[in-house]
């Protein structure tokens, strides 16, 4: 349980804890009997995700008090549970969850399994569109965005025997010459007797080579378009262009004067439910936000409208526009009563194109706009089914972060969401959709909590180098990075904490210390060091948890133990102190051992500085350093209990090489980047007592399928719980 106290030392007052006694002893059940056991089969689980963190997987103890032993009776314990605890959190507690964890315990932590059924289902709810949502929803409806430009496709066919690779190599992808360097490779096709590869660019011209076998480098004989390539040889030249389809834009980006995304004590992501409230300010930008979009697609309706509204046809045009633009706004069918409301507003302006902006500005202020629904149709079972374009919507913001596409509603509308196979498919071509990678590369720098750079003060005296620019560079960085990891590389966790490349620029390769960068445009390229990799050698994680002025081993401690094994540890007391005052005679490590020395901070600080000292060899904005006030620095560090706090398991380590590759390898890991990914995708706290079963389907799926992140995304989607709701 999150016992966040002082060291354990007040609850353990409050629960009175005295040893040896018989547990479960006069309590009359019958362990033998099923429904005893399923109660204790349901409590360990619980226990295990709610308790063990902090008492041990066995009432040892740990951060919290030891249990084994609590001999007060079932009554009082599960009165201390059900108010109490987890501490901070004790709603995720209460009644028949707290009864079942204290048998648990006076059982003597016996080893069992929950029964599922399989009928799970999730909060009905409305779910107030994000700012991220907000804006990337109305630059989808618009046509503002990048999607509508085609993927080019890239082939070659074998003329002269069958090559084991062929990968591309150009101006889009900094010429790699092998596919580990970042090679983009292309697939065989058997049935047309090819490599194939279809990938998205942005607009512009980009010139490319076929590499065969990573070592001949040939242009592309299906493209006549050529370019010498200075080497006395030709570069195949390929150009992306968009045709405008849609009305201008606004000047000004309408989602940056709403208010802030809440986000409660806990949990990273920006889409929260129950902390995101419409507020007076939230309305009036709305409505701000809705008449600048108006007043910017006022000027040429045309790519709005797919009839000609002139003269006797307005009544029927405006009435197609209704049907099409409204369908896509609400994300539904509009009723009958609602296509009445609008197209009357629209028929009550004195021109036609004056009427299709007033409706234009009234929808996008409709509560049916700005909210996604989730409260889906009754069923016999008392669950309620996600509708056929509730289920639509999901699938596209948990992927793409927006509305759904043309074939997204088609597939809606032709009852294709009525099966898992359906479903399943949807979700893989949503995944293969070159808009799932920035919704990724979002996702990780909210989970990671490293949105903080943008705001981040360092002393400029210390580190110049600090600077705006420096900022968006290292978070388009770990953005690049995961969407490749994901997308283009092993499509692993672990990949994520062990890789020994990322994405850089001059500006981020001077930062690493690394030669022979140059330009800003971020390319794959190796670290070349044995002391950096993957995510937490990234500049972005390492300055996100610094100081202005320092580093920061519990703020990095705290990161891995939080943030990537959902080890929860308590709020420090009042009178903890602050950090340790700077001393010219000393290293960051040697002013924090007081912490571990202290009896009073021990308790908390043996789990959160000996990983923080792996993060020494990189300073607060992440320069690598081999010295600290002219010392060596010391980055060796124990990943202590990582399978669980107060197991009493050592897990030494030296830098962050070897922090990374013990990440990568933990059960624990992977099961809090579930809990993470499970969020993420559902805007809420998981409800533990609820979600025992889903979290157990969730981290069994996504062990079977290799650590593969996309294959989680997909294993979200076809739960119960993403279907139904209660």
């Amino acid at each position: 349980m999150w016992m966040q106290s002082l060291a354990g030392v007040v609850l353990a007052v409050v629960l009175g804890w005295v040893g040896c006694a018989s547990p479960g002893a006069g309590d009359g059940r019958d362990p033998k009997d099923p429904a005893d056991a399923n109660t204790l089969a349901r409590g360990a689980a619980l226990y295990g995700e709610l308790c063990a963190v902090c008492h041990g997987h066995q009432g040892q103890g740990g951060s919290g008090p030891v249990l084994a032993g609590f001999s007060r009776g079932e009554a009082e314990l599960t009165s201390i549970i059900d108010q109490r605890m987890p501490v901070g959190r004790p709603e995720q507690c209460r009644g028949a969850c707290a009864r079942d964890i204290a048998r648990f315990i006076l059982a003597g932590f016996p080893k069992a399994q929950p029964v599922c059924d399989g009928n799970g289902a999730g909060p009905r709810r409305l779910r107030l569109l994000s700012r991220r949502e907000y804006r990337s929803t109305i630059s989808a409806l618009f046509g503002w965005d990048d999607s509508r430009c085609p993927m080019p496709e890239f082939r070659f066919k074998p003329t002269t025997g069958m090559p084991k690779t062929v990968h591309l190599a150009g101006s889009m992808n900094g010429w790699p010459g092998t596919i580990a360097a970042g090679g983009w490779p292309l697939a065989f096709d058997s049935a047309a007797g090819a490599f194939r590869l279809r990938r998205a660019l942005p607009v512009g011209s980009y010139q490319y080579k076929f590499v065969i076998d990573e070592k001949d480098w040939i242009p592309d004989p299906e493209n006549p378009n050529r370019v010498p390539d200075g080497f006395g040889g030709q570069n195949s030249l390929i150009s992306v262009s968009c045709k405008p389809v849609a009305p201008p834009p606004p000047t000004v980006d309408v989602a940056a004067s709403l208010p802030p995304d809440a986000r409660p004590d806990g949990f990273p992501f920006d889409d929260h439910t129950e902390a995101r409230v419409v507020s007076p300010v939230h309305a009036e930008e709305y409505r701000r936000a809705a008449m600048t979009i108006a007043t910017a697609v006022a000027a040429d309706v045309a790519p709005l409208v797919p009839c000609d509204g002139s003269g006797g046809n307005r009544a029927a045009c405006t009435e197609q526009f209704v049907r099409s633009f409204g369908l896509r706004a609400f994300r539904r069918p509009l009723l009958p009563s609602e296509r009445t409301r609008y197209q009357a507003l629209a028929a009550s302006a004195a021109r036609f194109e004056l009427g299709i902006t007033q409706v234009i500005a009234a929808l996008l202020q409709s509560p049916h706009f700005l909210y996604r629904s989730e409260l889906g149709e009754a069923r016999p079972d008392g669950r309620y089914r996600l509708t056929a374009y509730e289920l639509a919507s999901a699938l596209s913001y948990l992927y793409w972060g927006t509305m759904p596409d043309a074939d997204l509603f088609a597939a809606a509308e032709r009852g294709e969401l009525a099966t898992s196979a359906g479903i399943e498919k949807q979700a893989r071509r949503l995944l293969g959709d070159v808009r799932a990678r920035e919704p990724m590369g979002e996702f990780a720098l909210q989970w990671l909590g490293v949105e903080r750079v943008f705001t981040a003060d360092k002393r400029a005296d210390q580190f110049p180098a600090w600077t705006p620019a420096l900022r968006q560079d290292l978070a388009e960085e770990t953005r690049r990075f995961v969407r490749h990891v994901v997308f283009d590389g092993s499509g692993t966790l672990g990949e994520l904490f062990t890789a020994d490349y990322s994405f850089l620029n001059e500006s981020l390769a001077k930062l690493y210390g690394l030669a022979g960068a140059t330009g800003s445009t971020l390319v794959r390229r190796s670290y070349g060091s044995d002391q950096r990799r993957g995510l937490l050698g990234h500049g972005s994680v390492l300055s996100s948890y610094a100081h202005s002025d320092q580093t920061s081993p519990i703020r990095r401690g705290l990161l891995v133990r939080r943030t990537l094994l959902c080890q929860e540890l308590p709020t420090p007391p009042p009178n903890a102190g602050s950090i340790p005052a700077v001393d010219a005679a000393a290293t960051t490590r040697e002013r924090f051992r007081q912490h571990t020395q202290n009896p009073f901070c021990k308790g908390c600080h043996q789990y959160i500085d000996g990983v923080g000292f792996g993060f020494e060899r990189f300073d607060a904005i992440g320069q690598p350093r081999d010295t600290e006030r002219s010392m060596p620095i010391d980055d060796s560090g124990d990943l202590n209990d990582l399978e669980g706090l107060g197991s009493g398991h050592s897990a030494p380590y030296r830098g962050l090489v070897e922090l990374g590759q013990r990440l990568s390898q933990a059960d624990s890991a992977r099961a809090c980047f579930v809990r993470q990914a499970l969020r993420f995708a559902r805007g809420i706290h998981e409800d533990v007592a609820a979600d025992l079963c889903l979290l157990s389907r969730l981290r069994v799926r996504f062990s079977e399928q290799g650590d593969r992140i996309a294959e989680l995304w997909v294993a979200l989607s076809l739960q119960p719980e993403f279907l139904y709701r209660r």
